[in-house]
């Protein structure tokens, strides 16, 4: 396993839920962090704001950025001050998506379309912009966020399980082409996570939001061997080990407590 304190990550989507559990996961390890995320949006910023400080509270140097990433020019920006402010581009964790509950009949062309560029090109770009300075380095890390569910169909989200089996299928191309250059590729499967995501799903069928979390543990309780529905701390984790462990690539690890085996 490999020491990877002082090493700098870039995160997108790093404000808050799994991203912000990545974050906070990999700041505990020692590593420096960039998120890349929409701070145009005050919310965002808000969340954005607040993780930075919390890595910051832990000890490392932490900064966010105003990023889409469906643009290659703020992506380049992004992993620009990486390098710029803190030195180095050692971890790229494209985590930023979108996720939608709606049945293949009501589903538009543009939300299939909006789901694809975000989630499946977004991490394409990503990737991209980040491998200048990882091939000069010699060395990289790059952990996706997919899911469980380009494992498996789930009813309502076609649009979504095809975005993230695409994830999956990059990461394994990816890690064939880029292991020769010392980067190595790898994805982690959520499985049941409560994040502005999952809440925003559930208003689509009336939850009051102080039954949200409640619910999805109950959900969880029954259906996986572990009997819990996951964190981002455990998302974060299981980053971390993949940024650790120095012969791992082309993987993807599932994180949900046994949903799917």
């Amino acid at each position: 396993m490999s020491d990877i304190t002082g090493q700098v990550a870039v995160i997108t989507g790093g404000a808050r839920g799994i991203g912000r559990g990545i974050a906070l996961e990999l700041g505990r390890a020692g590593v420096d962090v960039v998120i890349g995320d929409l701070l145009s949006v005050p919310d965002i910023a808000a969340d954005a704001a607040e993780t930075v400080t919390m890595l910051e509270q832990l000890g490392r140097r932490a900064t966010a950025v105003q990023c889409d990433v469906r643009s290659e020019d703020d992506l380049d920006a992004l992993m620009g001050i990486a390098v710029e402010q803190f030195g180095r581009l050692d971890i790229v964790c494209p985590n930023a998506g979108i996720c939608n509950l709606s049945p293949v009949t009501e589903l538009s062309v543009d939300e299939f379309r909006r789901t694809f560029d975000i989630n499946t090109l977004g991490m394409f770009l990503t990737v991209r912009a980040a491998l200048p300075a990882m091939i000069e380095q010699g060395h990289g890390s790059i952990v996706a966020t997919a899911s469980i569910t380009g494992l498996r169909g789930t009813k309502e989200l076609v649009h979504y399980a095809a975005s993230k089996a695409a994830v999956i299928s990059m990461v394994q191309t990816l890690a064939l082409e880029l292991g020769p250059q010392g980067i190595r590729v790898n994805c982690i499967l959520p499985g049941t996570v409560f994040t502005g995501i999952s809440a925003a799903q559930m208003d689509k069928h009336g939850v009051p939001d102080e039954m949200k979390e409640q619910i999805l543990d109950q959900v969880s309780a029954g259906t996986t061997p572990l009997g819990r529905m996951q964190t981002p701390a455990d998302m974060g984790q299981a980053v971390v080990y993949l940024c650790q462990a120095d012969n791992v690539t082309g993987t993807s690890i599932n994180v949900s407590g046994g949903a799917v085996l």
